[in-house]
């Protein structure tokens, strides 16, 4: 959260969808109440399971973000057992007259934490 101002909320659950850990940031209303953000997870987890069966043919699985007009929701599996689940605010981009897109993720910048931290354990 520290090298990201628009990071909401971050937790690390296991393949259950059991939250081990969690932080949100101060000031920051969570959207979604935390009993349905583990109906989520729990549901990341068995997705993830799924899409394991194909990583043979397209490599394993990197990152999901589910993008909404308020937030994104991007789920990171860490090992074979911890996914990591990050809210990220999503303030539109103008970026025409009509039309507004939501906040780029710097996805470069997550992985490369979670590297980071992966290769300290």
């Amino acid at each position: 959260m520290d090298f990201n101002d628009n990071i909401r909320f971050a937790a690390v659950c296991n393949r259950d969808g059991e939250i081990l850990w969690n932080s949100k940031r101060n000031n920051v209303k969570n959207l979604v109440p935390l009993e349905d953000t583990k109906k989520t997870l729990q549901r990341a987890a068995n997705a993830w399971d799924e899409r394991s069966k194909i990583s043979g043919l397209v490599g394993k699985g990197l990152y999901v973000i589910a993008a909404y007009e308020k937030i994104k929701r991007i789920t990171i599996p860490l090992d074979k057992d911890h996914i990591l689940f990050i809210s990220v605010d999503n303030t539109p981009l103008k970026l025409s007259k009509n039309k507004s897109y939501g906040h780029l993720v710097e996805m470069g910048k997550i992985l490369s934490i979670v590297d980071f931290v992966n290769s300290s354990n």
